[in-house]
């Protein structure tokens, strides 16, 4: 049988198994409405900042002494007296030249998630403080996880107490917040825009791997087939393109209905359209290693809630990576905690593909359908 019959053949059986399909392209959308028409902010976590100070380049007008008494206190406080901040770095620029390159900089450490926040001190902040006027702070914040917005408004009054106790000064500060960065603006879907990063891959995953974990165990005319010339690597063949073809028009689905109902990404939508069809290349793949080592239909349904248990568990979602100790590796070979991080970096931080990522994720694929290769050549089956 030739390898173009084995994948009709594959298409038609597909076709045939209505609850599979329908599970397959029904359930992204019932969730991808829900959270559509749903308002709502991502999940609180604490703070890395940055300091900018600009208290040594000159004033003028209402501050002509030019003082830096008080920038040095304030950030000594952050880094040392606050317990809900750590301090990652500051940058002390004395003219705007050196101010320009420490603003960059600190967008890249919050592009590349080094710091969640940084803070600049404006050019008459000791002036304003020595004139008991009220000193301005600016920030700048991460806006992925949307509730930051809340939670460094709290976590600010403690560095700020402190250093008014410090300094002997009762006035409140003025506190601006000139640009979220990263964060979704409030016009937009904001609860379906933080949650894809968690729910697009557990989705995709889930229902890929469900098209393909019976493809090969409940085949009853397989043993047959393998009477004649077919080569099971045909068969494996056929079955993971028939199957890959069906996913790619469920990520596209998928991609589709996000655009819709209020996708935004600072990324390319190119580039989240290929880590859609790679999360589902993942599933296919690791479905078929199931279908492919189970003995029975009832062993690959249990193996595949076996399977996909340990997924969402070992995701970097519900449990963070860096809490898992020797377990750690388990979050490594499996895709969902590199999916996440690729489909944050691009929607909410406008990054290109991260490779690392995309290689480890590709090699996920290639390792669970090499296992089912292996394991389906092997396997007897009676005829």
């Amino acid at each position: 049988m030739t390898i173009s019959s084995l994948i009709q053949k594959e298409f038609n059986r597909i076709k045939s198994d209505k609850r599979t399909l329908i599970l397959l392209f029904t359930i992204p959308m019932l969730l991808i409405i829900i959270f559509g028409l749903t308002t709502g902010v991502g999940p609180t976590k604490f703070f890395t900042a940055a300091i900018i100070t600009r208290d040594e380049m000159p004033t003028f007008d209402d501050f002509p002494s030019n003082s830096t008494e008080y920038d040095n206190i304030f950030i000594s406080i952050m880094e040392k007296n606050s317990t809900t901040w750590d301090l990652y770095n500051q940058f002390n620029s004395t003219n705007i030249g050196e101010y320009y390159q420490a603003f960059n900089r600190c967008i890249y450490l919050l592009k590349n998630e080094l710091i969640d926040v940084f803070i600049i001190l404006p050019q008459n902040f000791s002036e304003s403080i020595a004139n008991n006027s009220n000193p301005v702070l600016i920030y700048y914040i991460d806006g992925s996880d949307s509730s930051a917005v809340g939670a460094i408004e709290v976590a600010i009054q403690e560095p700020l107490a402190l250093f008014r106790m410090e300094i002997n000064m009762i006035e409140n500060f003025t506190i601006m917040i000139p640009h979220l960065e990263f964060g979704v603006p409030s016009w937009e879907s904001q609860l379906l825009n933080y949650a894809l990063a968690l729910i697009l891959p557990i989705i995709i995953v889930g229902t890929t791997m469900n098209l393909t974990s019976l493809s090969i165990v409940s085949e009853g005319p397989l043993p047959r087939m393998l009477i004649t010339p077919t080569a099971k690597r045909d068969i494996i063949l056929s079955k993971l393109i028939a199957n890959t073809v069906i996913m790619i028009m469920q990520a596209t689905e998928i991609f589709i209905l996000t655009s819709f109902f209020g996708l935004y990404s600072l990324g390319s939508l190119f580039d989240f359209y290929l880590v859609l069809i790679l999360i589902g290349f993942c599933g296919v793949a690791i479905g078929l290693f199931i279908s492919a080592i189970s003995p029975t239909e009832q062993g690959a349904n249990q193996m595949y809630l076996m399977m996909f248990i340990v997924i969402i568990i070992f995701s970097g979602t519900l449990l963070p990576a860096e809490s898992l100790g020797g377990a750690k590796f388990l979050a490594d070979v499996l895709p969902l905690s590199h999916a996440s991080v690729l489909i944050t970096d691009i929607t909410l931080r406008g990054l290109p593909l991260n490779l690392e990522h995309v290689f480890f994720m590709l090699m996920i694929s290639f390792v669970f359908l090499t296992i089912a290769y292996i394991g389906y050549k092997f396997k007897k089956l009676e005829v």
